[in-house]
């Protein structure tokens, strides 16, 4: 049997006030670690499955975060 995982309705609201007020960095480190402690994820899983849920949920905001940074450069 498959057990869907979902994050919880608080880490949502988290991960929306987070990115909404411009900390994207702060947002994704969170993911990170949640994906790491709560689902026992290797770092290269976890860092796989928080660039999808940007993609899928902030596609955007996303590529207005890595614009900046490449222009930072």
């Amino acid at each position: 049997m498959v057990v869907k995982r979902g994050l919880p309705e608080d880490m949502t609201i988290l991960l929306r006030q987070l990115v909404i007020n411009g900390h994207f960095r702060m947002a994704s480190t969170v993911l990170f670690v949640f994906f790491k402690r709560n689902w026992s994820l290797e770092d290269d899983l976890a860092a796989y499955y928080v660039v999808r849920y940007f993609l899928k949920y902030y596609p955007d905001r996303l590529e207005k975060h890595q614009k900046g940074k490449r222009q930072a450069r």
